[in-house]
This record gives structure tokens, sequence and C-alpha cells, in this order.
């Protein structure tokens, strides 16, 4: 983007911002009407700077004219607070995974923030169940599953960071498959069989109880085989409680759309939203399901790891749902709000080196092999880890205080330090076994992208969660844009928007789009006959 600088211009030389030199190049390196946007405001900033505002308003709009421009608009303030991007600590990262995430980014053409979040999530999936961490303050202890969402526009390539993430996934999926098939094969027949003896013996002239009660116990006793599934990209809640049975009640739902937030709203269940399963597999809580025509569920000890990337819309929506917010759904997430490289991206770019890519495949691979044990280890922490994450909890306790970060962010908050442990643990498998003690180098990791990670929830819940009054200004705006017009009168836009009953209700949703930018009060001139025109 090209942007003027008109930094050096002082009280003395403002003059010169209505100089035809000036003029010129700001209407010249302005190339489209984002660019003359953003530009438009640098100049009115300095113009309001020292009280030139309308002497400067009126002489590029007389200009624009002549660059057969029909009119210049500043950039419009966002809604909310306005919360800088913060770059991720590439550091906090395992090497093999850092290395990646570099080479993939540098390729896609995307900032890595694009690529952290889903790629824990890949790692959490791969480990979840496996083992567990302990705080060793409460020693209580954590599962390793993390519930993530990257926020980015369409057209940003977040299909290309998810395949290239997820590609070892589905090819080791793909290659435990080929070898289960012979023994579902066999566990089929034998099933099948042993179903058509019970059959017979269970009636008529062959009946036979003993030899019924045996083929029963025979049945029981065998070992379902079933396909593995380690994710699933669009499903209901009861589906995917029939797959976390069969698939060790482990299970991941990683996607490159946010369609899941809409099935969870209850897009297939007349708009009730079902999100207990998603509430208690978080840290693994039972779940138990009994309803009429329905089978029984019994979950001991399910577990789920979330890695969306969702547009900006379907985010929004899931903010706002009160079924989400008011029980805690959108509280276990963390969040990243990357920034977008369009308008900077070149045709050629590097590509990712086959060292690189064997070496996660490889990674991913060996944490996908690691088995499931009857009793789930548990890692512990050594001395040097445990005074770290003493020092983080209390620092998140400090910022609870009113005035702090999370005196308005109290559920996402009280559960911070629980995900910093979370991350910790998986990142220590990715470097050493469980039974290996936690040491202090991977404790300062995970904090690192714990803190980093407060910042994008304060983005989440601040700069994106709207307001009662953001609400009704954003509900006026969009009807004044789906009249299709570019000038109405208050009138007009009155009955475009039925949800006011009187024009003074309107009145303060006009003026914050007023001063936001968005719109414009033109004068209409008045003769003094006949009834006031509209503004």
């Amino acid at each position: 983007m090209s942007l003027i600088d008109i930094s050096n211009i002082t009280s003395e030389k403002v003059h010169i911002l209505c100089s035809e030199g000036i003029t010129e190049h700001f209407f010249t390196i302005s190339r489209d009407d984002k660019e003359l946007s953003e530009n438009f405001s640098i100049i009115m900033d300095k113009a309001r700077e020292y009280g030139k505002e309308n002497e400067v308003f009126s002489h590029y709009q007389q200009q624009a004219q002549l660059w057969s421009i029909p009119e210049l608009w500043e950039k419009p303030k966002p809604f909310g607070n306005h919360i800088p991007p913060v770059p991720f600590p590439m550091e906090a990262l395992p090497d093999m995974l850092k290395d990646y995430i570099t080479e993939i980014s540098r390729n896609i053409q995307v900032y890595p923030e694009m690529c952290i979040l889903p790629a824990l999530s890949v790692l959490s999936m791969c480990v979840q169940g496996k083992a567990e961490i302990r705080n060793p303050g409460g020693g209580n202890t954590e599962t390793l599953n993390l519930y993530t969402l990257t926020i980015a526009e369409p057209g940003e390539r977040k299909s290309g960071v998810f395949k290239a993430l997820t590609s070892p996934v589905y090819s080791f999926q793909r290659e435990e498959n080929q070898r289960r098939e012979p023994l579902m094969r066999e566990y089929n027949i034998k099933k099948s069989l042993l179903t058509k003896q019970l059959e017979t013996v269970s009636k008529g002239k062959n009946c036979n109880p003993e030899r019924a009660m045996e083929i029963s116990e025979e049945l029981d006793s065998l070992q379902p085989v079933y396909p593995l599934t380690l994710n699933v990209t669009d499903t209901t809640p009861e589906a995917l409680a029939s797959e976390l049975i069969k698939n060790n009640e482990r299970i991941s739902i990683l996607s490159d759309e946010g369609g899941i937030f809409d099935i969870l709203s209850g897009l297939y269940s007349s708009g009730t939203p079902n999100i207990d399963l998603f509430l208690q597999a978080y840290d693994g809580a039972p779940y138990n399901v009994i309803r009429c025509n329905r089978h029984a569920v019994n979950l001991e000890n399910p577990l789920i790891t979330f890695g969306i990337m969702a547009q900006t819309e379907p985010f929004r929506r899931a903010m706002s749902n009160p079924q989400f917010s008011g029980r805690g759904l959108v509280h276990r997430f963390i969040f990243a709000f990357p920034e977008s490289r369009t308008g900077t991206r070149t045709f050629h770019s590097e590509p990712v080196s086959d060292k690189t890519k064997q070496a996660y495949k490889q990674l991913i691979y060996r944490l996908l092999s690691m088995k499931t044990p009857a009793q789930i280890p548990v890692i512990k922490c050594d001395r040097e880890a445990y005074n770290l994450f003493k020092d983080y909890h209390d620092s998140v306790e400090r910022k609870f205080h009113e005035g702090n970060i999370f005196a308005d962010l109290k559920e996402w908050g009280n559960k911070q330090v629980g995900r910093a442990f979370k991350i910790a643990g998986i990142l220590h498998l990715c470097e050493h076994d469980a039974d290996e003690l936690l040491n202090g180098d991977t404790a300062f990791k995970a904090i690192n992208i714990a803190v980093w990670a407060e910042e994008q929830a304060l983005k989440a819940f601040g700069e994106y969660a709207d307001s009662e009054e953001d609400k009704q200004v954003k509900y006026v705006l969009n009807r004044i844009k789906k009249s299709g017009s570019r000038m109405l009168t208050k009138r007009e836009i009155m009955r475009n928007c039925q949800k006011f009953k009187t024009i003074e209700e309107l009145e303060e949703p006009l003026e914050i789009l007023l001063d936001m930018g968005y719109i414009r009060e033109i004068n209409v001139e008045y003769s003094g006959a006949g009834r006031k025109p509209s503004p």
C-alpha cells in the first residue's frame, strides 16, 4: 500500500496541505478506493491537529471532481477497541515445529500467526489421552487437549495452511486403516457367524439355551475393530459421541471453516443448541445421555481437540451466542488474529524443504504412534518449572484486580493457568517421554505462549465483542447498506429500520455512525414553504 508521508508538516507549514504539489501527490499515489481512504484519513488527521479541518476537507473534495472521483471518504473508525497485533514468540516452539511453520508461512505467504494455533491443535490431537500433566502447586491434573480458533477473512490462504499441517495426520490415518483392514474383516466375519448361530439356537426345534449362552458370551468377548478416525470436520454432537466410542473416546475437530459453530447452535436440531459434550470433553469429564428412542451413551473420559479456522462472521455469531458465552464454551478457546498479507504477496515463493517436511511428518507419526496405556501417565514438573508456574499463577491472579486485563475477562482468565499447563505438556511430549520431568525451559516456553494468548483474548472479547450500543449501530448500518442507495433521508432510514418505533430512537445510532465516518449528513436547501425536508 502506498501511504502519503506528511509527518514533517508543522503548524507553520500546515497551509501546504492544500498546495498543488501535495494535492497531486495524494491523487497520484492513491491507486484504489482503499488507498484513497487511508491517505485521506492521514491528510484529515493532520488538518484536525492544526484546526484546518473544514478548509482542507473542502479543498480535496473540489479537487476530487477534477480527478474524476465523485467523493472522498476517510477510513471509518472500527467498532470496539482496536488492539494492535502482537507477534507470536516463535522461540517458544520446538525446533522442528518452528522450522516447519517458518517455511510453510513463507511458502504460502502468510504470517506465522496463521499457522500457530492449527499446529498446536494438531499436536494436541496426537497426544490427547496419552498423558496428563500435574499442577505442582495443587496436585490436580490437566488433560492435553486444546480448543483453538484462528480468525481470518476469505482468501487469506487458510486452506493452504490447514492442508500443510494436517497432511501427515491423514497419511498416518490412511496407513493405519490399511493395517486394520484384515482385522476389521476378521472381526466382522466372526460377529456375523456368531450372530447367525445365536439366532439358530435361540428359537424353533434347534433351541439350545446353554449353547445360546455360550455364543452370547463369545459375542461379548469379541473386541470390536473399527476404522481409525482422527478428525471430523462436519458432525452433529450425537454422531460425534458415536465416533468417540469407536475411537477410544478421543477425537478432534480440525477444520478451515467455522461451520461447526452453526451446527452447535442448532442447525440440525431446530435451533436448539447442544453443547454439553463439548463442555465435558474439554477436561475429560464423564458424559452420559439416556433418551427415548436412542441408544444410551456412556463416555467415561471423552477428549476432543478443536482447531478451527473461521471467518469473522461465524466467529462473531459464536461470540454473541448466549448459550456459548453463558455456559462457557467460548471461554475454553485460545484465539489468534493473524494480520493479512494481501497486497504484499509475490508470484514466486520458496518451497518447503524436504528435510523440514520430513522432520515434521516424523514428529506427527511418533506422537500418533504413542500407545494409550490403561493407566494414563502423569507428567511432573521439576523445581525450576514449579517456580515458573507459581510466578505465572500469581501474575494471573493479579490481573483479575480492578483495571487489569482479566477484570472483565474472568471466565476466560480462570482457565488460563490450566491452558499454560496443557501447552507445557504438549511441548514436553514433542521432545521427552511422559515419565521424564518437565523442565524449566519447557515451562518458560509454555508461559510465553500463554501470555501471547492473553493479548489475543483481549482482542476476541474486546475488539470483536459487541456491546448493546454496537449492536444497535451495526443494525442501522446494515439496513442502510441493504437499501442499495448511497443517499437516504432520515425518514427512509427509519422505514428500513423497523426495529425502532420512533425517530428519536434512531438519533443516537446515526450520531455514532456520523462520528465514526460511515455516513455524512448533507444540508438540504429549504425555502421556508411547505414541510421541512427530512435530513
